[in-house]
């Protein structure tokens, strides 16, 4: 006797994708960029055998800030707005070498994050701005207008960072030499004629890598 055979599985229906989550904050205002907090020229005159070379080593020590301001989504554009803030240290390096003919060349820079990433947040008061409003509709009071204040918060933290970077910049450069271009050296068998050199802090601000 035959037996029949059971029917085809089918795969039960997928259940309907829950409704996206509306946004809770609003975008007001984003901007980065980076600032130059130490630098460091080292001269390296290179020795192997008989031969000679003269290179440099370029290090470089920045802050790239990011700052967002946003305002609740279910409030009016004039709610308290609230300012998000990230100051992230990278340690950058670049290798420059002078040829015989006196051409100055430099290899590609490579940057390293540092750990001294901070974070933080705090809501901006708002002020009046002290600007001619549009001429108010009869009837009607002027409106005011407002925008937010800067961030005590923010600029403390900054602070402190910068402080605390660049009082151990030299030491930072010290350890990514040993860490990083001496071993290379080591390895090919060559020497360096010592020079002391210490980091010097500029004043620039420079545009933020990918911004």
């Amino acid at each position: 006797m035959l037996q029949a055979e059971p029917p085809p599985a089918v795969a039960p229906a997928p259940a309907p994708a829950p409704p996206d989550k509306p946004p809770e904050v609003v975008l007001v205002s984003r901007d980065s960029h980076s600032d130059i907090l130490a630098s460091r020229d080292t001269p390296l005159p290179l020795i192997k055998g008989r031969r000679t070379e003269d290179a440099l080593l370029r290090q470089t020590l920045f802050l790239t800030a990011t700052l967002t301001v946003v305002r609740p989504a279910a409030g009016p554009a004039a709610a308290e707005q609230t300012l998000r803030w990230t100051y992230e240290p990278y340690l950058q390096r670049q290798l420059c070498f002078t040829s015989m003919t006196g051409q100055f060349s430099c290899a590609v820079a490579e940057v390293e994050a540092l750990t001294e990433t901070v974070s933080g947040e705090a809501p901006l008061p708002l002020a009046p701005v002290a600007a001619t409003p549009e001429p108010a509709t009869p009837g009607q009071a002027a409106p005011v207008q407002v925008k937010a204040g800067p961030s005590p918060e923010a600029e403390d933290a900054r602070t402190a960072v910068v402080a605390a970077l660049r009082a151990r910049a030299d030491t930072l450069f010290d350890d990514d030499r040993r860490l990083e271009l001496d071993p290379i050296l080591k390895a090919a068998g060559v020497s360096v004629r010592k020079i002391a050199v210490s980091a010097k802090a500029p004043a620039k601000r420079v545009q933020a890598p990918g911004s």
